[in-house]
């Protein structure tokens, strides 16, 4: 069939077919990342401002 927004293709098969599961362990991998890297972001500026103190 052929309409105002495309044509339906019986049969085909969906490209964006995705993992849930796999895509929720990318998604933990990577924000425990951030929280690490936020972490170290922290602990630098506390220890500049602590230089900064002592001078």
């Amino acid at each position: 069939e052929t309409g105002t927004f495309g044509a339906i293709q019986a049969g085909s098969l969906e490209l964006s077919t995705v993992d849930i599961a796999n895509e929720f362990v990318k998604l933990i991998t990577l924000q425990r990342g951030f929280q690490a890297n936020s972490r170290i972001i922290t602990t630098i500026n506390q220890l500049l401002n602590d230089i900064i103190q002592l001078a």
